[in-house]
């Protein structure tokens, strides 16, 4: 029988063991935009006790420990910043963003609408140190990203593809609003004005079933700057390519009290060899305003851009509007809710040779709700969407006499509701070397309904005022698309090393864009041939693995070095693609099977105290289709090499890209050769009079041995565009 005297040590002794077991709570948030972050990674020093972050941010712990002790956070993306838990611990922690310099970073986990969609390969870049790269677009920002491939027309128009799919394939959003335009299912990039962006998101893959069909190859995320401090910038750059190349950027910033206002605009003037005459007018403003429950931003964007070819053969005009509201907080009191309305207008007027004129527009509307929730075990969010599609268009066909031989009207409504969900199970696993696991499991449905309206007038050559009058029987279809996914993440550290895998398999599909429908041209027959487009699907399959380790042991002053590999399976059915004959409008059609087989590997080493950058990038595809994917090389190659001394910023990179089958309309189809190139910029900053002084001076396109005076026609099958000529660049930038 135990004693009262034993009984009373051993009472003394709990008492004392539980005081020692100190809980330690609080909240991690992004430093720069106090939200919650999702995963971070919280270690006690000098002990395997680990936690993670849950949907909120929120995390609870035991330290065994009477002392006030230290804890570790660490995210992908944000810099890493040990806490010591003492008497002036508040429960809030503010990580600070990670400065990225000249790196492309893999980050499972993406920080604004995919806050559950983990499993994925994404790339973070920051515009900041984009800029000391000699980038003054988003098309060269892009450059060192595997699996991307920019696209340029003579215009200057910039589309991109994502591990071999097509411009259509890929979703693009500023502040939340979808940019692909209802015709064609592409978006400009060339209308973003890169001094505008804060960050840009790259997330690959096909499968996400918080972005739908409309991102069957991926996803382009832009975010634009807010108002964070006072501040007023000037930048003009000063280019070469045949003749000249000059803008200038203006913009200011304010903040008083909770709120933040803020704009910018920007002029651009292109011109080369007499052929063409492009300028463009940038203008956004944005603003924010904290309350107790959350924030509201509200974000304005205008373009206005021209086209001219001296010659009169082409003069084209167009504009983009863009308006968004977001909202993020509680709701009736309770937390995890997303609010966002965009409005988007669009037109293009032009014409052709004096033998076509056209316009179209494009009006849409959208808004997005989400909450994201906890059960428990399980994580999860919640999403509605709704997109209001209207496009509109005309054309007129002139003869050699400058007579109207065909008119041709079409009104197109595409409306989509979608109902989406995304669930994350994570578990601690009790191993030393895994810091969680999670499974994920999506499922997203979309119900579109596609209204079509067309009208020809084909006159009458042996009567005037007489016209032959054809309507397209107005047609409704009513599609349900759905698409899911399931995934599997694990990560863990050691003392010195993180690593990640993710595996993920999934399907997906896309209905035919309205271009893709109807096209303008000047045969009834179209609209039969359109009419027996179906649909086509994906299924992908992928694998990830990432390894980082830092200050390794060695006689060299590494700080860091890294390798990833990505492998990945897209397989289509009924894939949508064109045929092109010379002399003659491009014809879609479904190809029963296509698949893309891909392999992305990266590399990374940072030396003498981040002064010192050598990274790579390769990405091989193996296409069974080529028509069904065109421009796209076999293999991309991408060599980076930086020296960042603050002050002075010298990088180099190498591109060597494969053999490539293109199309173009009314022109054909053949080969490209293979193809190498190389940029070098250099940049130096210095503070003087109070100000941030930027200089920099960049190279592009040095190994290029193209002639001058191709044609249009052999530009277009060599694939020339000015942006890929030998180009010289001077840029400066003066900020308060």
């Amino acid at each position: 029988m135990i004693s009262r005297k034993n009984i009373l040590i051993i009472a003394l002794f709990s008492l004392q063991l539980i005081h020692a077991q100190n809980k330690i709570q609080g909240v991690v948030q992004n430093e720069k935009t106090q939200e919650p972050i999702i995963g971070v990674n919280i270690l006690l020093v000098d002990s395997e006790r680990g936690t993670v972050t849950d949907i909120n941010g929120s995390f609870e712990m035991v330290s065994i420990d009477n002392k006030n002790p230290t804890i570790r956070l660490s995210h992908i993306g944000f810099n890493t910043r040990e806490v010591i838990i003492d008497s002036s611990f508040n429960g809030i922690i503010l990580l600070t963003p990670a400065i990225i310099k000249g790196k492309e970073i893999e980050v499972v986990g993406v920080k604004s609408k995919t806050e559950m969609d983990v499993a994925s390969s994404v790339d973070m870049l920051d515009i900041a140190e984009i800029e000391i790269q000699g980038a003054r677009d988003i098309g060269s920002a892009l450059r060192r990203v595997s699996s991307v491939k920019m696209d340029y027309s003579t215009s200057g128009k910039q589309t991109i593809s994502i591990r071999g799919s097509n411009a259509t394939d890929v979703a693009v959003f500023l502040d939340g609003v979808r940019l692909n335009d209802a015709n064609t299912g592409v978006a400009d990039l060339s209308t973003i004005d890169l001094n505008s962006l804060e960050q840009i998101q790259v997330i690959k893959g096909g499968n996400s079933s918080l972005f739908g069909s409309g991102a069957i190859g991926g996803v382009v995320n832009m975010e634009s700057k807010t108002a964070e401090k006072n501040s007023v910038y000037v930048n003009t750059g000063l280019g070469k390519t045949y003749d000249d190349d000059m803008d200038l950027s203006v913009g200011a910033t304010t903040v008083f009290g909770p709120a933040g206002l803020g704009g910018r605009y920007t002029a651009k003037a292109r011109a080369f060899g007499g052929r063409t005459i492009t300028t463009s007018l940038f203008a956004n403003a944005f603003g924010g305003i904290d309350f107790s429950s959350g924030r509201l931003d509200l974000r304005g964007f205008q373009l206005n851009k021209n086209l001219q070819f001296p010659s009169g053969s082409v003069d084209s005009g167009d504009s983009l509007s863009i308006l968004s509201m977001n909202y993020r907080g509680s709701i009736f009191g309770t937390s995890g809710w997303k609010l966002l309305a965009g409005l988007k207008d669009w037109s293009l007027n032009q014409n052709f040779f004096s033998s076509l004129n056209e316009y179209l527009s494009d009006h849409s509307q959208n808004v997005h709700i989400s909450k994201l929730m906890n059960w428990r075990d399980f994580e999860g969010t919640v999403q509605y969407e709704a997109e209001y599609q209207t496009f509109s268009g005309d054309k007129s066909y002139f003869n050699i006499n400058g007579d109207p031989t065909v008119y041709h009207i079409a009104d197109m409504k595409r409306n989509t509701d979608a109902l989406a969900f995304v669930t994350r199970w994570s578990a601690d696993a009790d191993h030393s070397k895994i810091d969680f696991i999670n499974w994920e499991f999506s499922y997203r449905m979309d119900q579109v309904e596609t209204l079509q309206n067309e009208h020809y007038e084909f006159p009458i050559l042996a009567m005037e005022n007489q016209n032959i009058i054809y309507d397209v029987p107005e047609s409704r279809e009513l599609a349900h698309v759905s698409s899911k996914r399931l995934g599997i993440h694990i990560e863990g550290r050691g003392q010195k090393s993180w690593y990640s895998i993710f595996a993920n398999q999934g399907n997906n599909q896309r209905l035919p864009t309205l271009a893709d429908l109807f096209r303008f041209t000047n045969t009834e027959s179209d609209s039969l041939i359109d009419s027996l487009l179906t649909r086509e699907f994906l299924n992908t399959t992928e694998l990830n693995m990432q390894l980082r380790v830092s200050n390794p042991e060695t006689e060299l002053p590494i700080d860091e070095v890294s390798f990833g590999i990505d492998m990945f399976m897209n397989g289509y059915t009924s894939k949508i693609a064109y045929r092109a004959f010379e002399g003659a409008p491009s014809i879609p059609f479904n190809e029963p099977i296509a698949e893309i087989r891909g392999l992305e590997a990266t590399a990374g080493v940072r030396m003498l105290n981040d002064k010192f950058l050598f990274s790579s990038s390769a990405t091989f595809l193996d296409i069974s289709s080529p028509i069904a994917f065109p421009n796209k090389p076999e293999y991309r190659i991408v060599l980076t090499s930086e020296i960042n001394l603050d002050w002075l910023v010298v990088s180099l990179d190498h591109v060597d890209e494969g053999e490539q089958y293109y199309i173009i309309p009314g022109i054909g189809e053949g080969i490209r050769k293979p193809r190498e190139n190389a940029n070098l910029n250099i940049t130096m900053r210095k503070q003087f009079l109070g100000l941030d002084w930027s200089l920099s001076y960049t190279w592009r396109n040095l190994l290029s041995k193209d002639e001058l005076d191709w044609t249009l026609e052999e530009s277009l099958r060599k694939g020339f565009n000015y942006f890929e000529k030998y180009r010289e660049i001077i840029n400066l930038r003066v900020e308060l």
